[in-house]
């Protein structure tokens, strides 16, 4: 009797573990603090660049990496290079990509980051 008791309790919590579990799998996830893209073409090369980029009251940074890519992103750290009439920050970082373009991204930030508009452009590296 204390036999099957056992396993109908076992059984019960195993089965209440599992609900609760694809329960807790199904919930979205928050929304990101940062600005974050996919859709960043560089025209010469054909190919879409992830840019994520995020800013605090003196530092900003973006992660760069080919759209589709399982490699790691690469980190740029951007420049302050002065504010703008709206007296928000604003910031620029380059990279050279191996396909012989440069990403240039420039982030301005209002608020100490808790307002970010983020620009990027390609040019061909001679």
């Amino acid at each position: 009797m204390k036999r099957s008791l056992a396993l109908s309790l076992l059984c019960a919590f195993m089965c209440l573990f599992f609900v609760s579990s694809s329960f807790a799998a199904e919930k979205p996830t928050p929304e990101k603090t940062f600005d974050y893209s996919c859709s960043y073409y560089d025209a010469s090369s054909g190919k879409y660049y992830c840019v994520e980029t995020s800013a605090a009251c003196n530092v900003a940074h973006a992660y760069v990496k080919e759209s589709g890519s399982a490699a790691s992103p690469t980190l740029i750290v951007l420049s302050y290079i002065g504010t703008n009439a709206s007296n928000c920050q604003m910031y620029e970082g380059s990279l050279s990509l191996p396909t012989g373009s440069i990403i240039v991204v420039n982030v301005v930030s209002c608020g100490c980051g808790s307002s970010l508009t983020t620009y990027v452009r390609f040019f061909r590296d001679f």
